[in-house]
Order: C-alpha cells, then structure tokens, then sequence
C-alpha cells in the first residue's frame, strides 16, 4: 500500500519525492485544480537549497529566481520612483564572516516564487514514477484503521494505505479533525497581497534589491520581485476594523500599485488578490497514530524571517526518511515519534524568532505601524525627525535577515531546538553535517554529495575498521562508508561520523575503539530506534 499524502504544495509534493527515493509509493490528494499560480513564500533559504540540490532540482529552481545580485540589498523608499529612506546591503559583514557564509554550503539561499518551486518538485515526482498526484481531489475524512489508514475523497472515494501526511496547509482541516490543538497568537493582523505584472526595470534594474518597503500613507506595503522581470506581489497590512478582499477590486489594486510605484500611468496588470491571516502558531502535537502534521498544517510563522515553506520542507525530508525506513523494516516504529520531538522545537524556535523580528520591523514603518510612518514623513513638521529616525533603526533590522543559525545551526539534541547565536559548521551529533569540498574521481564534490538513502558512514584515513565493521553490522540497513579529510572539521585519522539519510548526524566516534562493530551496531539501533520500548 502507498502513503496518502494530503496537499500538493511545496510539502506535500517534497514528501512524495523523498518516500519515492526509499522505494515507497505514495498518492498525493489536492483539493485545488492545480498549482496556484498565486506566489506566496519566496525565500528558498540554503537549507532548502541543500535538499533541491539532493533532489536534483535545485539548479532549475535557482534558475527560475531572481538574480543573486537581487539578494543583496533590502531598501526603504517612500515610493519606488522616489527618495530613498534606508537600507540594509547584506553583503556588507567582515571579510572573515563573508568568506564564513561562502563555505558554509554548496549552494546559496535564493528568491524563487513558490508556484516556480512547486512546479519544479511537481516535474520531479512524475519524472521518479513513484507517487501519483491527484488534483481536484479534497481530502473529505481521514481515518486510522490500526493496521492502515483511509480517506475519503470528494465524499465518495475512499483510498487506503500504511500512514497519512497531512500537508494541507493552514487552511486544511486534518489537524482539527484528529482534535489537535494549536498554540501561540492566531491573530496578529491581517495582510493584503496582489500579484500583477509591470515592467518596473527602470528603478530597479540598477538598483535591485529582495524586498522594498514603501512607506507613505496611500500606498505602504512591500514589493517584492517574482522573477526579477515582470512578475511582482505588493503586500500590505489590511486596515483594521473590517477591511476585506471584497473592498480591493483589480482596479483599485492597480491604482494602490502605482501610488506605491508614484507612477500614475504606469501599466499594472492585476492578476489575483489574495488575503490572509498573519499568526505565530505551533499544533500541539505532529502525530495521531499513523497521521502525521507536516508544513502550515503543523506551524505557521509570520514572514519576517522567510521560515514557513523552508521548515516545512525540513518537515518533509525528516518524516519521509522515517516513514520509509519503517515500511521498508530497518527501522522500528518507534523512529516515527522522533518526527515531532525533533521537528516541533525547531518550529517553536523559528516561531519566537519570526515574532520578535515582526516586533522590531515595526519601528522601521513594517507591519501596522506603516501607515502612522507613511503620514509623519510627509508631513514638514515631523519629516525631518521621522527621516533621522528611520536611519538609526533601519541597520538594527539587519538580524532579520541574517538567520543562518535558524537555516543551518540548529540540532536535533533534546526538547529544545539548540540554535546557536551564531552559525559554526560543527561535526556533533544531532547537527547537519558540514559541507566540506573534497576531491571525487578528479572532481571536487560535497560531503553532502556522498549521503545516501541510506545512513554514510564517513571514516578518516585511518578508519578501514569502521569499515569493515559497517560491512559485518549493517546487512540490514542501508548505507555505505565514505573516506573523508576528516581532519579539516577538526577529527582525527580513526574519526567516524554516522550520517542519516536527512543528513543530520547520528553518531560520533573520535577514535577507533577495541570493539568497533559492537560500537557501530549500539550506534545504528538508536539511530534506528530499534529496541526502543513503545510509549
């Protein structure tokens, strides 16, 4: 039987490729017709480049987003033919931090549109043949049967299978169904978005930024650039006491678009408006039986901080790996619970993070506070204090977009997400494996390069015990051993690190013990959870 998937977004979608990889065959159930031609999320952080990059797609993706140079900047203006207000230019740290940043990953973070995201994942899924992707199909009732799970489709359809990943976003009624509750502040505004085309490369293509914040008080909001050519969202706080999508018709959308722009005839091409609820959101649990919360469905986050597709995606590598190793019978059931005690900390920590920089953005004209900004730059008698003003809190937002220790740094270690203040690559257990360039057949690949379905063992170049070890304890699990320069992360010549399939570390050992098969086979069964007793 194969593993229901409910939702074909970005989560969904990556949860079926990565079951797929394992061998596991999966349906894929989407109550919509089809991608949402819509963006929402656009932050492709390097964590996720990572795994794209694992999944083959990450250079597809990378070109189908916007310029890098595009990544640099973040500026405020009063309109984007006017004045500028601020800025922050990313780029602009230490030369030991940028050259840090660099050689922390094989791949950079990126700007790509989600619907563009989704396609790509789409295209990988049908092309792997592993998993069958049904749209127009709504997820009407799920059951745990025991031994197996259904679901109802469109009321009529019922489809079984070994386990349920509800990846049906923030709007999907699984959670509720099952009785989980969510926890945190479900209301922190409510927010406009309007996708539309123009040609906006007169002001931006000598000076393009990720995002610019307008801040006036006819038109404050953000723009943001879908493709780096014609594809933009304008995003906006609703006006409090009752504002609704109804009262923001296409042609009134336009003319907000181009007060913002301070071109008034400028062609502005509508096409959707969307909105939607800012909320800081965490379910109280990930797991009922055999279903399980993955993405919006389990945490929603607010913007500021780029982490709600980018753990989802996490979410998705994480369960998949456990789900198939349990179905295909290296790994007990009891691995499945390590899902929400690993995953939920890091959701809570992205959350307080996501919070505390919406807090902070609003000092700079962010959030609700942009309209009262907007009015006191336009007015003479407070617009010379409000300008000095934005330019001494303007550079203090510079840590809400700088959350490598959130993208790369946190571990797997215990209730608490152990997120460091700031980002070193360390060879621990429970944290992503450093990426490491080193020499392959005459090329240079990524440690990451050389994972596997399976767990790598990585030994140094004194480790041929651990690998024969691994060849006697590992029959049945997969894997294989990988010789590595281990000794640039800080290890010595008999070193070994055992590596998971999601590419977080399992096991360390610092030397060659007297026993190194019983060593390694203690080491595999906890990372399998084999023997564990059932709660």
């Amino acid at each position: 039987m194969s593993v229901l998937i409910i939702g074909a977004g970005p989560v969904g979608l990556a949860t079926a490729y990565v079951l797929g990889r394992h061998g596991v065959p999966s349906v894929v159930c989407e109550r919509h017709p089809g991608i949402n031609p819509h963006p929402r999320a656009h932050v492709v952080n390097t964590r996720s480049m990572e795994l794209l990059r694992s999944w083959g797609i990450a250079d597809a993706v990378q070109a189908d987003a916007v310029d890098p140079a595009w990544m640099v900047n973040v500026l405020w203006k009063q309109t984007l033919a006017g004045s500028e207000l601020g800025r922050i230019n990313l780029a602009d740290m230490p030369e030991d931090q940028l050259i840090a940043r660099v050689n922390a990953s094989p791949v950079m973070i990126a700007s790509c549109a989600q619907d563009r995201v989704e396609r790509h994942l789409l295209a990988a899924v049908r092309a792997q043949g592993m998993a069958t992707v049904r749209y127009d199909s709504a997820v009407t009732a799920v059951a745990d049967t025991g031994d197996g799970v259904e679901v109802t489709v469109n009321d009529t359809e019922r489809l079984r299978g070994t386990h349920v990943v509800a990846a049906d976003g923030a709007g999907g009624t699984t959670r509720a169904d099952l009785g989980i509750g969510m926890k945190g502040q479900p209301d922190l505004g409510r927010m406009l978005n309007i996708y539309f085309h123009a040609d906006l490369s007169p002001w931006t293509d000598k000076d393009p930024a990720l995002l610019i914040w307008i801040l006036n008080s006819a038109a404050s909001g953000v723009f943001i650039g879908m493709d780096g050519k014609r594809r933009w969202t304008f995003q906006r706080p609703l006006a409090p006491g009752g504002e609704d999508l109804a009262d923001y018709p296409p042609d009134r959308c336009a003319v907000l678009i181009r007060t913002a722009i301070g071109v008034p005839g400028l062609d502005v091409e509508v096409q959707s408006v969307g909105t939607w609820t800012m909320s800081a959101m965490t379910a109280t649990r990930y797991r009922s039986g055999r279903i399980f919360l993955a993405g919006d469905a389990a945490h929603q986050f607010p913007p500021t901080g780029g982490f709600g597709m980018n753990t989802g995606l996490a979410d998705a590598d994480n369960i998949a790996w456990k789900l198939a190793a349990v179905i295909n019978g290296w790994a007990d059931e009891a691995l499945l619970d390590t899902y929400e005690s690993e995953r939920r900390p890091v959701a809570l920590a992205n959350t307080d993070f996501s919070v505390n920089n919406a807090v902070r953005m609003l000092e700079a004209g962010i959030g609700p506070s942009a309209f009262e900004v907007g009015a006191r730059l336009e007015d003479p008698a407070t617009a010379t204090a409000e300008r000095a003003r934005l330019a001494r809190v303007i550079p203090l937002q510079r840590g809400h977009f700088d959350a490598l220790p959130h993208d790369l740094g946190y571990r797997y270690t215990g209730p608490a997400a152990d997120i460091p203040a700031r980002f070193t690559p360390e060879p621990v257990p429970g944290a992503r494996l450093p990426h490491l360039w080193m020499p392959v057949e005459g090329s240079l690949v990524s440690l990451h390069d050389l994972l596997t379905t399976g767990f790598t063992l990585f030994t140094g170049q004194s480790g041929r015990a651990w690998t024969q070890a691994f060849s006697t304890v590992a029959a049945d699990i997969p894997g294989h051993t990988v010789t590595a320069p281990l000794d640039q992360l800080g290890l010595g010549a008999g070193a070994a690190l055992l590596v998971r399939p999601d590419g977080h570390i399992a096991w360390r050992a610092d030397d060659v013990p007297d026993d190194p098969p019983a060593a390694l086979q203690a080491a595999l069964k906890h990372a399998c959870s084999i023997g564990v007793p059932a709660p």
